[in-house]
């Protein structure tokens, strides 16, 4: 990753440096001027000179455009640099304004008769667009990707990458926040910079960028955004990206080893919590969760088996990590305590929406957390 904050040459131009301040720039710039002036200067390209110093300076000299060209070019290099005071701001696939959007890197293989071809895509989106896609890619390399008879070697490279690429700490993602940051900016959306700006830097953080990180804390500062409430930070889930990629190998991998073993293993079911029975001459698995669950009186009425969630958590199918996720819980979120397996491990719990999960005892702590929506099926005084 550069640590160059000059992509376009305005300091060098003027012989400055980016920590001049802007009385140096300005003598720097007539020191310049002077020099490359065509009625003193006969050099060939004189006039070419001066109209570049002219250039450097009327951004230099503004703190606005400077603040923004400095952070600019941490991630642009002058091929592909925008231009300033007119920045497109990135929305999420359906064209709104979103705080919470990252780039996603996909691989797909694509056979044909006479061979294969890895196409990659690169997609500005938010998470929910990304599990759609991330699913998507995944169904179609693990079904489709393995049909030519060079694309056994290009799928396991693109399954691999698409598997760490979700990750999203890397230059392309910096780059898309600082420029939404500087965007948003110059639409005076002083709160959607602010926001896209500490997500900036805490990515920067994450890579070790230790020049991003001083620009963009002084840009955080100097846009002086007061949030009248708190701020919750956008989060994107990596890991259920990853899980959402796995779904489709398990399945293959479940049903392969039905096939090849006539039975289901306990890997995938956890001891205690299924039996198989042989119906036509085969062997079956019966999922017994319920039958050995503990439940409780609880009433949609009832505040006493009422439980928050401590932090983000999954919320499983079943009572062990080896289900299937079902949907992610979130800190403070109030629920409703339906049983429990005869461990307390695990407990069977109903959401708002009246669908019902398994998530770890540990996770909740009894009462009351954040507010129970109206409509909900965990509480109705």
């Amino acid at each position: 990753m550069k640590t160059s904050v000059d992509a376009l040459g305005y300091y060098r131009i003027l012989t400055a440096t980016p920590t001049d301040d802007t009385a140096t720039i300005k003598r720097k710039y007539y020191e310049q001027a002077k020099f490359w002036h065509p009625d003193h200067n006969e050099a060939p390209n004189a006039l070419e000179m001066f109209q570049k110093v002219s250039v450097a300076y009327d951004v230099l000299k503004d703190d606005f455009l400077r603040r923004q060209y400095d952070l600019l070019s941490l991630v642009y290099e002058a091929r592909n640099f925008p231009t300033l005071g007119s920045l497109k701001i990135y929305k999420n696939q359906i064209g709104q304004d979103d705080a919470a959007l990252r780039v996603l890197k996909q691989r797909k293989v694509l056979p044909h008769l006479k061979g294969s071809q890895t196409v990659e895509t690169k997609d500005v989106c938010n998470f929910k667009e990304a599990m759609s896609m991330v699913g998507r890619t995944s169904r179609a390399n693990w079904f489709k990707g393995w049909w030519a008879p060079d694309a056994v070697g290009k799928n396991i490279a693109a399954i691999r990458f698409n598997y760490q690429a979700v990750e999203a700490e890397d230059k392309d993602n910096l780059q898309l926040l600082v420029h939404n940051a500087v965007a948003y900016e110059q639409e005076h959306n002083t709160e959607m910079a602010w926001i896209y700006a500490n997500q900036a830097y805490m990515l920067a953080e994450t890579m070790g960028l230790a020049t991003a990180q001083t620009l963009l804390t002084h840009y955080i500062q100097e846009l002086n955004f007061k949030p009248k409430k708190a701020v919750r930070l956008p989060k994107w889930q990596a890991r259920e990206l990853k899980i959402r990629q796995s779904v489709v190998p398990f399945i293959l991998g479940a049903i392969l080893l039905f096939w090849v073993g006539g039975k289901i293993s306990s890997a995938y079911l956890p001891e205690g919590y299924f039996e198989l029975r042989e119906i036509d001459g085969q062997l079956m698995a019966y999922d017994m969760v319920d039958t050995h669950l503990m439940r409780v009186d609880s009433s949609i009425h009832d505040k006493q088996y009422l439980y928050y969630i401590k932090k983000d958590s999954i919320i499983y199918h079943g009572p062990d990590m080896r289900y299937q996720p079902m949907v992610q819980g979130y800190e403070g979120q109030t629920v409703r305590l339906f049983g429990y397996t005869p461990d307390k491990k695990w407990f069977k719990i109903v959401l708002d929406n009246g669908e019902m999960g398994f998530i770890q005892s540990e996770l909740l702590q009894k009462g009351i957390g954040k507010a129970v929506p109206f409509g909900s099926k965990v509480y109705k005084e």
